[in-house]
């Protein structure tokens, strides 16, 4: 296979590369997606064609469909393949509706993709004369602020900014919202889960100031691919929309699956996901070759850099001051630095210029994310290169087993849930403050209560209900700091007790750090430079209590329930082998909210001894595969399973195994899976069936996340368990 793979390469600066990659592990897939050149439009006659000759551009026939769409009024949104110019779509509209006195909202779901696509506009509304493209973030000065409020004709922004700024503040927004004329909403498919629960709920206050100062303002919307968009998009934001869809594929893409190399004769035991990845960088980083290394921990960019050893491999993730990250993506971008370890941080479309090739250690979660990552290669007009290093993971080992799905299946559904029970009360009480509500606005009616009603109208009570919510995290965040005070990053709550606790190993930038005092009160860690040959991993106890649920069909319950979290201790663990140093024992405060679960109990099939181990197995392969029918990352999804429930619950007693949503509130991922339940446990059996494992391994039940450190677990029994099951749950 390899020769074929090499043939097709017109660089002969790969060839040596991929040898190395063919020496060193075993390509278990390859194959070459052809170019998807769009096609130029030549002839649109639209209402956007003056903006476009003034521009010099001639817009693709897709672009051109999409346009047309744009000028009939409709709500549109975009669900194109990476690199297929959305952004044109937008761009276009809203600089034609700043040259005639209108003003446009941006919203981007990072401050990074603000400013990137800010110098874009900016050059081009120069190109046509024009002024009034302002940022509005937490990086904008005061001054600059202040002239966005009053010349803005363009504003780019992000779903914090909104809520924290500019919806309490509206009146100081009046002359722009009186003019409101387009609402973009780029990268659509990361608004979802929690975080695009929040921005459901913020973009329909919003929607609500305008129509207040008189507008319905036409939104536009890009997405990566996606099965749902225009759903997703109506979700968002109780709107109607359109939609358009397409392939583009500008440059020839190589898709390499390299299966690490086998260390025993069966190929139960494989060299390590992170070493392979750090020996590819570091060939890449020789070769003089630009490239991203995709992980999906921000400790795994962390040590695949140091593993690495080379000055041209450095790490990439959320967390870090943003004049580091500008300085990184801008280092990439020049070739000062050619290889960078990332996490999703730099999945979405900033611009770091054209790629050699994309390396994703480990699957990240949804195959939307797949081929966004592998899309930040082959932007321009060379064959590009996107290998695939499977992790020791179920989700990772179906697709080692089945690489062909990769290209053949169907992208997950994007899921966000606005009438959270958690959620919408919050944003009630800040959609309130800033203009008091009229009973038929309020999306969840058993919130209303909580408000005070004068002549029609609800109050809230709170004074300041927008401080009350933290959009990206669970409660409020944590600053990292070194002993001189300098910030070094920052965690939310829920992250500060699982990576930061008192003991706790931190790797930052390649670097590791002991905290040394984690201060709940001044919400600060303080961290020592340190040079531990190891690494920990947190334990942690859960507890779940059913509040209220409903069969949804036979045999498989959903219902609202609270989760109780605490860290207990934590263990060194060696670098390289993993292998355990010391475990020890801590006390942390504990984490509870109520959330979705979904649940069933396990038929009476084995005996007694077996069925702790074989639930708790069941449940892990269950939590593995969840992502393979919804766009959820893992770590979004928990689960506990219990030999005896020990609290009353209307669906029965005994053995019971519940998957519930990671956030308060849920965000429908647990009665999405419900849905699917037949499909997800035939995956699960057929997982435990062909892995090749005798005991159990990570690619099947071993989990990372795992509070007991994967104590109690039964392959063997579990197989016998989901076996029985799949009679009782044939596939529909």
């Amino acid at each position: 296979m390899l020769p074929e793979v090499l043939s097709r390469y017109g660089y002969t600066r790969y060839t040596e590369w991929l040898q190395d990659l063919q020496d060193r592990g075993e390509i278990a897939f390859a194959q070459l997606l052809p170019q998807a050149p769009p096609e130029p439009e030549p002839g649109y006659r639209g209402v956007f064609a003056g903006v476009l000759q003034a521009l010099g551009l001639v817009p693709f026939r897709h672009q051109a469909e999409a346009l047309d769409r744009v000028e009939k009024g409709e709500n549109l949104v975009l669900s194109f393949s990476t690199a297929a110019g959305k952004s044109l779509v937008f761009q276009v509209p809203v600089l034609k509706a700043a040259l005639e006195g209108q003003t446009s909202l941006l919203l981007f779901p990072t401050k990074a993709l603000a400013h990137d696509q800010l110098r874009r506009l900016r050059a081009m509304a120069e190109a046509l004369g024009l002024q009034g493209v302002f940022p509005y973030d937490g990086d904008t000065p005061a001054q600059v602020r202040r002239r966005a409020r009053e010349e803005g004709r363009i504003l780019l922004t992000n779903p914090d900014m909104l809520h924290f700024g500019l919806l309490p503040r509206h009146p100081d927004w009046a002359l722009f919202l009186d003019r409101l004329h387009y609402l973009v909403l780029d990268e659509l498919h990361v608004y979802r889960g929690v975080f695009g629960t929040h921005t459901a709920l913020i973009l329909r206050r919003l929607l609500r100031l305008a129509a207040h100062y008189g507008r319905t303002p036409q939104v536009i919307a890009a997405s990566a691919t996606i099965q749902n968009p225009r759903e997703h998009a109506e979700d968002l934001t109780g709107l109607p929309f359109t939609e358009g869809r397409g392939e583009v594929r500008r440059a020839e893409r190589e898709v390499v699956v390299l299966k690490p190399k086998a260390l025993d004769p069966k190929g139960e035991r494989r060299r390590s996901p992170l070493l392979e990845g750090a020996l590819l960088a570091r060939a890449l980083a020789e070769a003089g070759l630009k490239g991203l290394v995709f992980v999906n921990a921000r400790k795994s960019a962390e040590l695949i850099a140091r593993y690495a050893g080379h000055p041209g491999v450095r790490p990439y993730r959320a967390g870090y001051p943003a004049k580091e990250r500008r300085r990184l993506e801008e280092s990439l971008k020049q070739g000062e630095t050619p290889v960078l370890v990332s996490t999703s941080a730099l999945e979405l479309g900033v611009d770091i210029g054209e790629l050699d090739a994309v390396v994703m250690v480990g699957y990240p979660g949804s195959l939307s994310a797949f081929w966004q990552r592998a899309g930040r290669a082959g932007r321009g007009n060379r064959r590009a290169l996107v290998v695939f290093i499977p992790r020791e993971d179920p989700l990772d080992e179906y697709f080692l087993a089945h690489p062909d799905l990769l290209l053949k299946t169907p992208p997950e559904r994007a899921v966000a849930d606005p009438r959270n029970p958690v959620l919408c009360p919050l944003h009630l009480h800040a959609a309130a403050r800033e203009l008091p509500l009229k009973k038929e606005e309020v999306l969840c009616p058993e919130a209303l209560m909580e408000l005070k009603e004068q002549n029609g109208r609800y109050h809230t009570p709170r004074r300041r209900p927008h401080q009350a919510l933290s959009l990206r995290g669970l409660g409020e965040s944590f600053t990292l700091k070194d002993p001189s005070g300098r910030v070094l990053g920052y965690l939310d709550e829920r992250q500060a007790y699982w990576e930061a606790h008192p003991g706790a190993v931190y790797l930052h930038q390649g670097e590791s750090y002991r905290v040394r005092n984690l201060d709940l009160t001044r919400r600060e860690v303080v961290l020592l430079p340190a040079l531990e040959e190891y690494y920990t991993e947190p334990r942690v106890e859960r507890d779940l209590e059913v509040l209220s649920g409903e069969e949804v069909r036979p045999g498989v319950y959903v219902g609202r329930v609270q989760l109780r979290e605490k860290v207990v201790g934590y263990v060194k663990k060696r670098f390289f082998t993993g292998s355990i140093l010391e475990e020890v024992p801590l006390e942390m405060p504990e984490v509870s909210f109520p959330t979705e679960a979904v649940w069933f109990h396990p038929p009476q099939v084995l005996p007694t001894p077996l069925i702790p181990g074989a639930i708790h197995a069941l449940e892990h392969a269950l939590i593995g595969l969840l992502p393979l029918f919804i766009l959820a990352e893992r770590q979004d999804i928990g689960g506990i399973s219990y030999p005896f429930y020990p609290y009353p619950l209307f669906s029965g007693q005994g053995a019971t195994v519940f998957i519930y949503d990671g956030y308060p509130g849920g965000v429908g991922y647990a009665r999405a899976a419900a849905r699917d339940f037949p499909r997800w446990l035939k995956a699960a059996y057929d997982l435990l069936r062909t892995c090749p494992c005798e005991e159990g391994c990570p690619r099947c039940i071993l989990s990372p996340k795992c509070g007991n450190g994967n104590q109690y677990l039964d392959k063997k029994a579990a197989l016998s368990l989901a076996t029985q099951m799949a009679l009782l749950f044939p596939r529909e």
